[in-house]
């Protein structure tokens, strides 16, 4: 039975405030906090997780007492409010179910699925302080008390996870997939453990000996680990360490601010949130937070009330209503090729089961047709009533008013659904856009807009950016195919991996008259099933297209599954079954005396039911833009949930200027990418040229047998090997991905400010160094070696021109201004140059020759230099102990030489018998 919450009263009345989007992120996250209640949070359960009313029940359970442990590590500040839970479509029909409005598992806050990686975790690319993508959990997890046990509390550990995905913050504790080492020195040379705060207690051992640790080169032997104590009081905090220790009830807090002495953060601990977070603790990161600042959300006066309210809605189609401009402007060869990606859309792309309406506008608005249920005779029907014609002014508004008219279906109280806006022109006739973003908010209703050409209002990203949307740009550049791509890129919305079709290639092709064009592409193993190719063209002659499998059997127009639309001049090619692994070739012949230019799309599904393809995803983490703000691009390469490592991923950035940028993207853990090998690479991008829109486009292929599936590992996280945790046994290994080719069109970006986006001003410095480490301490030669990943000259775009390395023995003094320490000189090192950086995202390797020896630790920050003299920030700060340490071999090395020791004696013993025998047997 399922213990429903009452539906919140209060919904309809925040639904205006909780959808805009004050947080500047990737994600498409609507929770907002009001009057320290956190509504429009949506917990998504996976279309493959098998009905389970149960499942609902520990949902609601789990969630009641994480809100409650929220309220009070908050300081009474917040608490879940308000809990949307979206059940599968699969699921059996239940009076109980509410109607679908905006929640998708796509774009949900938590994400629940039957996967075997029961650790709950949270993607987040992002950087300090920003919103992560959604937090992940499992069916077993929720349901099996023992599995969560290992992880702590449900409550302590959601709140964690919470932490991440809303607050921006980072573990603090080391190993694992954070990065940070185990130990670090301190101002008198010794060591201590990684952690926060330093009021934890406990002992380090040796994890298998439990003998006191060994040291070699001044640095604890790698078996040696720090054990928590479980029962001291000294310490409350931080929950971003290990949230499962029970002690632990508070965010780590600076001085001034911190609940007890016990959860004072350690700024010197060399943690993810120190390295990405400029040394700052939790809640100073909090307190900046949009939930809190200027004093945002004051404590309440307590945490009686804490019991979220929630309700229940099933997954079902999507709603959609296409608004497409037939102003004046779109006459000509817009409105053909308008009509041919529609036509493509209703015919290949949207689902069945989804509901889709039509209305076209110009300076006013007309209803093509009202909602109507995907099916194949709708799909017919639809088609017959895209637009052909064009007249008249733009009014957007009306558009929208109208697009607004037939989601609702009659129904005036019917929130949520999905417009999809196709405009090229300026907004000249009222109403504008602006006076209708109101109402698509309070009816919850995200939008996603194609700006056709370079004179398309810029208005039109003020749409997604209010409502979740996507931006897409069409610059009708000869060999652009980003119309096709941002309408199969939006039929994605709302549709689960498993029935995607997944882009393999994209182009449009210029053949010239009485030519044969060829290309390939490739089918890898993941996918197969509905592999189809879509052609599309102006010319009045039809073009002619032969499809050769890597068998040699080939499909022409003499084929069943060759099917030619000649009135939208459209051709479709549809793979029977399941296609063959391999390369295909495509031979595309223009008949006529003219240059033709051929649009090409193919795409594919899973091939096995139920099972993951590799699939690529890429956004721009902003809508608009005004330099020296900080626009990253972010790609996600995977196989499910599990990342694809290694991947060769090239983004082509088309500007105003007519021109492209390439940007080779990385997953390196260093400039703009957060996590090392996660299967999400990103990279900044600064190379604007002019105020307009940007369109980027990304390719992936594998890079040989390097390219592979990694699944000790989960996109978005990484390593999910916790030392920390009993161990589950032999990580499976990495698998070869095969050769495999993706496309994914990642949308647009506006650049806004006509100086800053002009490109003539030298506006970003050298990315921040957040990976430096000391990777070798040598007592004996006072040596200390240093690396870190190089940056660019601008972020991580171009090649920095040199480095400053400072130097201290005071912690504190580095920390407060490092300009009042050592700026080091060539002559100090025996390896790397400061004058020669390397490209960015190499390794970069300095060892350095420290002034003396003893109980001192020296401490070091980075700081990259450009062409303009920019500085980048300091690096996150490391330390390096030039004390004396008896330094014991490993407790293997020992082993070894035991076991040698052993061996010789052995063989002395065996040789003298032998020799004493032999005398004997002489005498």
């Amino acid at each position: 039975m399922i213990r429903l919450g009452t539906t919140s009263s209060v919904y309809i009345g925040v639904i205006l405030a909780c959808m805009m989007y004050a947080v500047n992120s990737v994600s498409h996250t609507r929770v907002k906090l009001i009057n320290n209640e956190y509504h429009n949070i949506v917990i998504a359960i996976e279309e493959t997780v098998p009905e389970d009313l149960d499942l609902l029940d520990r949902i609601q359970e789990v969630f009641t007492g994480a809100s409650a442990f929220l309220c009070e590590i908050t300081r009474y500040r917040a608490y879940f409010k308000s809990i949307s839970i979206l059940v599968p479509r699969s699921w059996t029909d239940n009076a109980e179910y509410e109607t679908q409005e905006f929640e998708t598992y796509g774009t949900s806050d938590i994400r629940i699925d039957g996967g075997i990686h029961h650790g709950p975790y949270v993607m987040k690319p992002t950087p300090c302080g920003e919103v992560g993508d959604y937090m992940h959990l499992t069916t077993k997890y929720l349901k099996d008390p023992i599995i969560a046990a290992i992880y702590g509390s449900y409550e302590h550990a959601i709140v964690h996870e919470w932490g991440h995905l809303r607050y921006g913050v980072y573990d603090e504790y080391p190993g694992g997939n954070t990065g940070a080492p185990y130990f670090y020195s301190t101002g008198n040379g010794g060591i201590e453990a990684t952690r926060c705060s330093t009021a934890v207690t406990g002992v380090m051992k040796n994890r298998f000996t439990r003998a006191d640790c060994a040291y070699i080169n001044n640095y604890p032997e790698d078996d040696c680990y720090f054990y928590d104590s479980n029962v001291s009081t000294a310490f409350s905090g931080s929950l971003m360490y290990r949230q499962y220790l029970p002690q632990i009830i508070h965010f780590c807090d600076n001085k001034t601010f911190a609940d007890t002495a016990g959860s004072i953060h350690n700024v010197e601990s060399p943690s993810k949130q120190n390295k990405l977070c400029d040394e700052k603790s939790v809640w100073e990161i909090m307190r900046e937070h949009v939930d809190f600042a200027d004093g945002a959300n004051p404590p309440r006066a307590g945490c009686d009330v804490t019991v979220p309210e929630f309700r229940f809605v099933k997954q079902r189609g999507s709603r959609i209503a296409m608004v497409l401009d037939v102003s004046g402007s779109m006459a000509g060869e817009r409105i053909i090729k308008l009509g041919q990606v529609v036509n493509i859309y209703i015919t290949d792309w949207v689902s069945n089961g989804d509901e889709l309406g039509m209305v076209e506008f110009s300076d006013s608005a007309t209803t093509l047709s009202q909602l109507v249920t995907i099916d194949a005779s709708t799909r017919a029907q639809l088609s017959a009533l895209i637009p052909t014609t064009t007249d008249g002014s733009t009014s957007i508004g009306a558009g929208l008013l109208k697009g607004i008219e037939v989601l609702q279906d009659g129904d005036i109280s019917r929130l949520g659904g999905c417009l999809l806006v196709v405009s090229d022109g300026e907004e000249n006739t009222s109403p504008y856009i602006s006076e209708v973003i109101p109402t698509l908010i309070a009816k919850g209703i995200c939008v996603d807009v194609i700006a056709f050409s370079e004179q398309a209002s810029l208005n039109l990203e003020l749409l997604p950016t209010s409502t979740g949307g996507r931006a897409f740009f069409y610059s009708e550049s000869a060999t652009s195919n980003a119309l096709n791509e941002a309408f199969a890129a939006i039929a994605t919305r709302g549709q689960s991996v498993l029935q995607q079709s997944i882009p393999l290639y994209s182009n449009t092709i210029a053949i010239d008259g009485g030519t044969t064009f060829v290309f390939s592409f490739v089918i890898d193993a993941s996918i197969g099933i509905n592999t189809e190719l879509v052609f599309n063209y102006l010319q009045l002659t039809d073009i002619d297209v032969t499809l050769q499998a890597p068998n040699g059997s080939t499909v022409d127009n003499n084929s069943p599954f060759y099917d030619l639309d000649s009135t939208f001049k459209v051709l479709r090619i549809k793979v029977p079954g399941i296609a063959e692994v391999g390369t295909w070739n495509v031979s595309i012949k223009n008949p006529s005396m003219s240059t033709e230019h051929v649009g090409v799309t193919v795409q594919s599904k899973s091939s096995v039911p139920g099972e993951y393809p590799i699939t690529v995803t890429s956004e721009w983490s902003t809508n608009t833009v005004t330099p020296p703000e900080k626009l990253i691009l972010y790609v996600t390469v995977s196989k499910g949930i599990t990342p694809v490592l290694n991947a060769h991923v090239v983004a082509t950035v088309e500007r105003p200027s007519g021109d492209s940028v390439q940007l080779i993207m990385a997953d390196s853990g260093g400039g703009a990418d957060i996590t090392k090998d996660d299967g999400v690479y990103s990279s900044y991008f600064t190379a604007f040229a002019g105020v307009e829109r940007y369109s980027v486009k990304v390719e992936v292929t594998n890079t040989g047998d390097d390219t592979v599936i990694s699944p000790s590992r989960v996109v978005g996280f990484g390593s999910i090997t916790n030392p920390d945790l009993p161990s589950t046994g032999q990580q499976p290994e990495d698998e070869s991905t095969g050769t495999f080719q993706r496309i994914a069109n990642g949308g647009s970006v506006t650049c806004d400010g006509s100086s800053a986006c002009s490109g003539l001003n030298d506006l970003y410095p050298p990315a921040k160094i957040v990976d430096l480490q000391v990777t070798k301490i040598s007592y004996d030669d006072r040596n200390i070696t240093l690396q870190f990943t190089a940056p660019g000259d601008d972020l991580d775009f171009g090649n920095a021109t040199s480095y400053e390395i400072w130097m201290d023995t005071d912690f504190s003094a580095m920390f407060s201004n490092y300009e009042n320490t050592t700026n080091t000189t060539q002559d100090l090192f025996v390896e790397g140059v400061l004058s020669s950086p390397k490209s960015p995202g190499q390794t970069e390797v300095f060892n350095i020759v420290v002034p003396t020896q003893g109980d001192i630790t020296y401490v070091f920050c980075v700081v990259a230099i450009d062409d303009g003299g920019n500085k980048s920030p300091r690096s996150n700060i490391v330390s390096a102990s030039m004390k004396y340490f008896p330094q014991r071999s490993s407790n293997l090395l020992f082993i070894l030489a035991t076991i040698a020791s052993v061996l010789v004696v052995v063989i002395v013993v065996t040789v003298a018998i032998y020799v004493i025998r032999r005398c004997v047997q002489g005498g």
